[in-house]
């Protein structure tokens, strides 16, 4: 019986709207069309598109994106490898071996977080949820009736993720009929509207992995299972709810003991979670002092509060192939590769071959074969040339700079203050595709972790863009365009400025004790850049 619903909700799932475009685009999109910058079709190709899928589309569009019956399935068919986006193409796919019930999943929750404009892309997800439980009821709410069984079902909920809903979809205060559009599109919801065997399985999907799901009987393997797919802030409320009234050395215990058997993914997130809860947890840290698995995280921590010496050097190779190997999961073999060489900085400059040292990690040939195999396969690590327009600011002021793409956000701070001249005394953020980052330390409010997030990440292709902000009072905003991906040169030391134009701003002007602005000079500013690059090479 078993066998056959899933066989069943296999079949619907293949057969819902969304699957049946997405597979239609795939066909009409063949042996390649251009997208965008934001990895989405032109707008000349939209009704093209929509007529290949049979759907309406307006006359005039500012975004394919715009198009949710369109871009929906564009979104899933990426999910389910039905479509590969390069730099400016995407190709028809081969399809994922998932199976299509896993399939369809996946493509809700990638739909969803694209719809969630809050920091941890949760908002469409809660309102889906919460929409599927009130649906569940029996007997249903009329139509007329499910907002306010939505907003009762709200008031028990967690204030977070109860704000993180409004802010779905396409701002409605109340995003109701939204997700009921979805829904529809995926097959969980009919007219009615009334819940199909499809819709009530993807409630139970998510209201398992929801926040009310972490309760202190959770076993801790499956806990580390969901830290290692959130967020910092998601992670800290899942863990807290985890602990309820139990003592910080028994869940930091309990999370340790588990970290040891675990990825290295989810003994990272174990490592970071057991750390914010302080120094409460040190007798944990104590105990697994001599665990192989975690022995030099807890060196580390230890360390940081004199309890023990440093990492020797066999201890901090073996933390260097750990993260490495948290790249590689989250991010590929390229910037697996950067974790390697930045830490060892040792690289054969004709081969790009890292001096990967032994550690002892479990994994270690998992991260040799990966490393390997990128440096075989003839690719050098990737180099942006990227346009930095400081904005509102006449005459203008620019600087277009080649930048490994390895860098992370907090690096490409590093390049900024040289670039443009700034100090370090004041706040600043980054902002990609509706996500924050800045540096941890300041613990500034729906901000991620700039040293986390590599440039590569947040500039997909050619022609994306972030936004910088220096000094939130003065509000000094910049824009970061990616105009081109080219290959690194072994005898270039990156970053360096090509050219410029516009002498960089006074901070803090005070009109009672002028500054003349410092003029535009690269052969400065690319002196302190190589300065910087050494710098960074000898840590």
């Amino acid at each position: 019986m078993i066998l056959q619903v899933s066989v069943d909700l296999s079949l619907l799932a293949q057969r819902c709207p969304v699957m049946v475009r997405a597979r239609g685009l795939a066909g009409w999109v063949g042996a390649g069309r251009q997208v965008t910058a934001k990895g989405v079709l032109r707008r000349a190709d939209v009704a093209g598109a929509g007529k290949a899928i049979g759907i309406d589309v307006p006359a005039r569009v500012r975004s394919a994106a715009d198009v949710e019956e369109l871009h929906h399935p564009w979104v899933v068919a990426q999910e389910a490898g039905l479509l590969v986006l390069d730099a400016d193409r995407a190709v028809a796919g081969p399809g994922t071996d998932h199976d299509p019930l896993r399939a369809w999943l996946a493509g809700l929750d990638a739909v969803l977080r694209g719809e969630s404009h809050d920091r941890g892309r949760r908002g469409a997800v809660v309102a889906c949820r919460t929409v599927l439980t009130a649906l569940a009821a029996d007997p249903p709410p009329a139509r007329d009736r499910i907002e306010g069984a939505v907003r009762h079902l709200l008031d028990d909920a967690d204030l977070g993720e109860a704000s993180a809903m409004f802010q779905a979809f396409r701002g409605s205060v109340m995003p109701v009929d939204a997700a009921l559009a979805v829904l529809t599109e995926f097959g969980a919801v009919v007219d009615g509207p009334r819940l199909t065997p499809l819709g009530r399985w993807a409630g139970e999907q998510l209201r398992a992995r929801s926040a009310e799901s972490v309760t202190p009987d959770l076993p801790a393997e499956a806990l580390l299972t969901r830290l290692a797919e959130v967020g910092e802030d998601e992670g800290w409320a899942l863990v807290s709810r985890w602990r309820g009234n139990r003592p910080v050395v028994t869940v930091a215990g309990e999370l340790l003991r588990a970290a040891a058997t675990a990825t290295p993914v989810q003994r990272v997130a174990a490592v970071d979670a057991v750390v914010s809860l302080g120094d409460q947890a040190l007798p944990a840290w104590q105990a697994v002092g001599d665990v192989p698995e975690l022995a030099a995280h807890a060196r580390t921590v230890l360390a940081a509060y004199r309890l023990r010496l440093p990492p020797d050097d066999a201890q901090r190779h073996w933390l260097a192939t750990e993260y490495a190997l948290v790249a590689l999961a989250r991010d590929g073999a390229e910037a697996a590769y950067h974790e390697v060489y930045d830490y060892y900085h040792e690289a054969d400059e004709h081969s790009g071959q890292a001096a990967l040292q032994p550690s002892g990690h479990p994994d270690e040939a998992v991260l040799r074969e990966a490393v390997a195999g990128f440096v075989a396969s003839g690719r050098r690590p990737r180099v942006f040339q990227v346009k930095i327009v400081l904005s509102r600011v006449r005459p203008p002021v620019w600087r277009r700079l080649l930048v490994p793409a390895s860098v992370t956000l907090g690096d490409l701070h590093e390049i900024m203050r040289v670039v443009l001249g700034w100090g370090d005394d004041h706040l600043h953020a980054f902002t990609a595709d509706g996500a924050r980052y800045a540096d941890p330390y300041h613990e500034l409010d729906d901000c991620g972790d700039e040293d986390a997030v590599r440039l590569s990440r947040v500039l997909p292709r050619e022609g994306a863009a972030l936004t910088y902000v220096y000094d939130f009072g003065d509000w000094w905003e910049h824009t970061i365009t990616l105009e081109k991906i080219v290959d690194a040169d072994a005898a270039a030391v990156y970053p360096t400025c090509l050219t410029g134009r516009g002498d960089a701003p006074v901070e803090d002007w005070n009109p009672e004790y002028p500054e003349e602005p410092t003029p535009f000079d690269r052969d400065d500013i690319n002196r302190h850049l190589a300065a910087l690059a050494g710098t960074a090479s000898s840590n």
